[in-house]
């Protein structure tokens, strides 16, 4: 049985909030927005509904400090005069990058001539992100094709039809620059923990938040101006129906020695609330405050200590998360903006494999994914050696189930589905939402027969099985039994 862990999030319908700054014109066909967070500080981005990047920039003695740019150098360009103009000033001495990702640095180039500030993860991740391109293009023209051929089938109500048509512009200019043959422009400066930049009359403190949104991520404070921006690490109020990279608050991307880090450099900003008015998130669709901040902390706290001790008493994980829910543990973020089923899960599953240094199965079934000729041959070999030596493998039976489910849905590969529901049930015998899954796959191949004993079993194993019930009855008929 699927279950509803793996929420999907529209690329189209989205709805902007009243009360942001009006847009100051356009840039490339899109609505420019420009706000003034305080004096000296100034954020510029484009669209009313699309989730971009918001650039900041500051004004200090030394000169003006970019924090970020866009996946679109275009806009970068325009964005350096419009900064350029509001703070009547256009010596830009530095860019920080809040991490590595292509909506956050591509524009880089742009400020080739200032010092490029980062963590030292955001080298890597952007080399890894350049020779993903070609990947990129290919996604990119199916799902602007996509969205064309929504548009032109009318499937677009009216009252989504101008946020369909910025999302095509935006994805076209995205798509343009890919096709460029561009070049990474890579920090110039870069640290691991923490880093101060001194420039006279404002003080720009650099702290290392990796763990969360990627390794690299950073918070950065600004004292004097009463600002911490948080990049794309969490929000706790959205303002548009589709909060992109802000959608999902989770420990999902750190190894052992990020995480203290991280909590030790949360824990000091904590501690100095009263410096700081405003928490900027690293795109204009999403907002934080300090009790958002201070609840996620909390949040995180919690799953480092409680994984962490059953990893190292080699827990049952599935019995554990079987109760380590949202709304029994963390009720007050249950439906908190960024808090989902689907990022639970990402946060246990992945603190669970670092802590207990066991192999993730669904890792490994994922790299059999990259050449379908020898998947078969490869699951055989994988299954073999889980059932041989259980305890070297890290096995979630949600995650499993999930993947066989892409397959079957997604994917459209019933065969190999099977293989996978097959090898969670022999994992976990005594589940019956294993049973169930199983079933679906045999139904989806045909085979009713099959699909109706798995089911009773299913049914058996939990009287409460509602969706088993209900197949058993539609099967029953359409055999004719």
């Amino acid at each position: 049985m699927r279950r509803k862990t793996l929420p999907f999030v529209s690329l189209i319908v989205l709805t902007a909030l009243a009360g942001l700054p009006a847009a100051a014109g356009t840039v490339e066909g899109l609505p420019l927005h420009v706000k003034m967070i305080s004096p000296g500080v100034v954020r510029v981005w484009v669209g009313d509904y699309v989730s971009s990047t918001a650039v900041c920039a500051v004004a200090t003695r030394k000169g003006v400090v970019v924090i970020d740019t866009t996946n679109i150098p275009k806009l970068d360009q325009a964005f350096r005069k419009v900064i350029a103009r509001e703070l009547g000033r256009s010596d830009f001495k530095y860019l920080i990058n809040t991490h590595g990702h292509a909506d956050h640095v591509s524009g880089n180039g742009v400020y080739a001539d200032c010092t490029i500030i980062a963590h030292e993860g955001v080298k890597a991740m952007m080399e890894e992100d350049f020779r993903d391109i070609p990947r990129r293009v290919q996604w990119m023209d199916e799902s602007i094709q996509g969205q064309k051929e929504r548009l032109a089938s009318g499937e677009v109500k009216e009252e989504g039809k101008a946020a369909a048509l910025e999302q095509l512009a935006y994805s076209s200019l995205v798509i343009e620059y890919l096709k460029s043959s561009p070049k990474p422009t890579f920090p110039t400066k870069t640290f691991r923990d923490k880093m101060v930049l001194d420039c006279g009359d404002v003080t720009f403190e650099l702290y290392q938040a990796g763990g969360t949104h990627t390794r690299n991520d950073i918070f950065i404070l600004v004292p004097q101006k009463g600002i911490l921006f948080t990049g794309d690490t969490m929000a706790d109020k959205w303002l548009s129906d589709t909060p992109g990279c802000l959608a999902t608050f989770a420990l999902r991307t750190g190894q052992p020695e990020d995480f203290p880090v991280l909590m030790r450099n949360w824990q000091a900003l904590l501690e100095r609330k009263d410096e700081i008015q405003h928490y900027i998130p690293g795109h204009w669709n999403g907002e934080l405050s300090y009790e958002g901040f201070k609840a996620r902390f909390g949040y995180a706290q919690g799953l480092l200590a409680d994984v962490g001790a059953l990893a190292k008493s080699n827990g049952d994980f599935s019995q554990f998360v079987t109760g380590y829910t949202l709304k029994e543990k963390f009720p007050h973020l249950v439906n908190s903006p960024g808090i989902t089923l689907q990022g639970h899960m990402m946060s246990l599953n992945h603190l669970y494999t670092i802590f207990s240094g066991k192999t993730p199965v669904a890792d490994e079934l994922r790299n059999l994914f990259a050449d379908p000729s020898t998947f078969s041959a490869g699951f055989a070999k994988l299954r073999d050696a889980v059932l041989n030596a259980r305890g070297k493998y890290f096995v979630s039976e949600a995650e499993l189930n999930n993947i066989g489910y892409f397959l079957l849905g997604e994917q459209k590969e019933v065969e190999a589905s099977i293989m996978l529901f097959e090898f969670n049930a022999e994992l976990h015998p005594g589940s019956w939402n294993a049973s169930d899954s199983l079933a679906e796959g045999y139904y989806a191949k045909g085979d009713k027969k099959k699909a109706l004993e798995l089911y009773r079993k299913s049914l058996e194993l939990n009287p409460g099985n509602d969706n088993a019930r209900k197949l058993i009855e539609r099967i029953t008929k359409e055999l004719g039994i």
